[in-house]
């Protein structure tokens, strides 16, 4: 039975960034439920379910890693905008925002007006207030 189960998950996706956002949304989902009980939560819980297993237990290796590129890609980016907004906070001399292109915060002194930030990583320009 054991070699049998080997047989089965060779070669399958497997767990991924995006398959664990999706296990704790799942785990949210099903905790709302005890709380709130409702049918709309429950469909979620089990969509995501759905998702999850499909996705660990998918053989297009390729387009699971597409998927969770994209994934990766937007977490970074809102993580990112985060950072920057407390480090703004923290720091009253410096604005800090976010490439818009590659996610890099970038450093601006304050009270400068409207300036052309170049990104140093990736040289997008883009126009912010300091």
């Amino acid at each position: 039975m054991k070699e049998k189960l080997y047989r089965f998950l060779a070669g399958r996706y497997g767990m991924d960034d995006l398959n664990k956002f999706l296990l704790a949304l799942e785990i949210l989902f099903l905790l709302l439920n005890f709380f709130i009980p409702n049918g709309i939560l429950l469909i979620l819980f089990y969509f995501i379910f759905a998702l999850y297993v499909f996705r660990s237990f998918s053989r297009n290796i390729v387009a699971r890693s597409i998927e969770n590129q994209k994934y990766v890609r937007i977490r970074s980016k809102i993580t990112h905008t985060f950072k920057a907004f407390f480090k703004s906070l923290k720091d009253r001399s410096y604005h800090y925002y976010v490439c818009p292109k590659c996610s890099q915060i970038i450093r601006v002194p304050r009270n400068k007006g409207m300036i052309t930030i170049t990104c140093p990583s990736c040289r997008t320009q883009f126009d912010k207030k300091s």
